[in-house]
């Protein structure tokens, strides 16, 4: 006598799925310090490829004593932002693929079977924005120092010190070196001896020394993030000349530990230039938080309770620091580079998405379809695999005018 067992369509399955896990949060900091960007919304206004915001420069005319003033126009200029495609992608192989399509209703089985591969999927989403919002939009993991061939197609990279960011490297990641095209697989990683081991998979490119390591298909092709926007002392940012008021303030600390003076030197700095919309958070490298923690100065830390806002806060406490008559709070993030630390104004800083983003509601993106399916069955050279692919997506760009941000450069990275 055989029984039957209730078994889900792909198309029930992938809207289980978006039922069960369409909620992706989006971690600034890279841990848990997601209110770093005060603002995630779906735009109405960023139709097509590009959203042009209003950003007051200066009040203009218009005051006088005495008698009445003479009319004059504020200065308002108008920032262009351009959307940019972030995706991340799992594979889920057929047999959990089964299970999953055998549970039926029974939603405790389905997770079950599908947990491993949403984790993944959610946490590559969530380093890839974090990654992006502490980068220049290049794309760029890093700059190699010297190349030793271990044989045909496969590569040693010393990557620079000035560009070595250890959260940059993945094992199984695939990369683009320099202008090419090539696919290379990270195979091996040394964080102490900075050298990362990679090996052709597709093309002919020969990596060389001076040029950069990027993300697949994402050279030039990211969102600009932090360090793009504090760094740029010439040109354009966002379409506007960068200048008055629209540039970071910057210090270069020369070598120098990170102290509670050069921190109040930035706050003081910034208060003409941002008229009073002064930083609320300051963000560290491992490295410089360390040194900061060691010193003299880590008398200064407190600890304060959040706001109440389950949404932008984790934690029953966070750190912050008394600076210049008010309280900053204090992070760190293994996305910036070690010499480095920004001050920010997160009520300024938003992730602006194009409103056609996949997905429904306050969600920061949402699953790449398949007709009326998100698994798309895998294949090498049109012979099928034993596994379905997921693709989770999001178009957009962050807002982060210089006017209300700050850095610090150049510090000490002796711990």
């Amino acid at each position: 006598m055989s029984s039957v067992v209730q078994q889900l369509s792909l198309v029930d399955l992938s809207t289980l799925y978006q039922t069960s896990y369409g909620g992706f949060e989006v971690d600034a900091a890279g841990w848990d310090n997601r209110q770093l960007i005060g603002t995630i919304r779906k735009n109405e206004k960023f139709n097509g490829a590009k959203l042009v915001m209003a950003q007051l420069q200066d009040y203009g005319g218009g005051q006088s004593s005495g008698s009445l003033p003479a009319s004059s126009t504020a200065s308002i200029i108008q920032p262009e932002l351009f959307a940019r495609s972030v995706y991340s992608t799992t594979v889920m192989d057929n047999q959990s693929m089964k299970a999953a399509r055998r549970a039926g209703t029974n939603l405790g089985a389905f997770e079950d079977a599908t947990e491993l591969s949403m984790q993944i999927l959610k946490e590559s989403f969530s380093q890839q924005i974090a990654r992006q919002f502490f980068g220049n939009g290049t794309g760029s993991l890093g700059v190699i120092d010297t190349v030793t061939v271990n044989a045909p197609g496969d590569y040693t990279l010393l990557i620079t010190a000035a560009s070595f960011i250890q959260a940059n490297w993945i094992l199984n990641d695939l990369t683009n070196v320099g202008p090419g095209t090539s696919l290379f697989l990270t195979t091996a990683i040394d964080l102490t001896l900075r050298t990362i081991r990679i090996v052709r998979q597709t093309g002919v490119d020969v990596p060389l020394a001076g040029q950069n390591v990027y993300k697949q298909k994402s050279a030039n092709n990211e969102m600009l993030g932090l360090k793009g926007v504090s760094d740029a002392v010439a040109g354009s940012l966002y379409g506007i000349p960068v200048g008055y008021r629209w540039q970071a303030t910057q210090i270069d600390a020369a070598g120098a530990s990170p102290s509670l003076s050069l921190f109040r030197q930035l706050d003081q700095l910034m208060r003409f230039q941002t008229r009073g919309v002064l930083p609320t958070d300051l963000i560290f490298s491992a490295s410089a938080l360390t040194q900061f923690e060691n010193s003299e100065d880590q008398k200064s830390i407190i600890y304060v309770e959040p706001t109440i806002a389950p949404e932008r806060e984790s934690g029953s406490q966070v750190a912050a620091i008394k600076l210049n008559g008010r309280v900053i709070r204090v992070h760190w993030s293994p996305w910036i580079e070690e010499d480095r630390v920004y001050a920010i104004n997160r009520n300024k800083i938003s992730l602006e998405l194009r409103p056609d983003t996949v997905g429904a509601g306050e969600q920061c993106g949402g699953f790449i379809e398949n007709g009326d399916s998100i698994f798309f069955p895998l294949q090498v050279s049109g012979t099928p695999l034993d596994s379905f692919a997921m693709f989770y997506s999001t178009y957009g760009n962050f807002y982060i005018p210089p006017t209300f941000l700050g850095v610090i450069t150049g510090l000490s990275t002796t711990i």
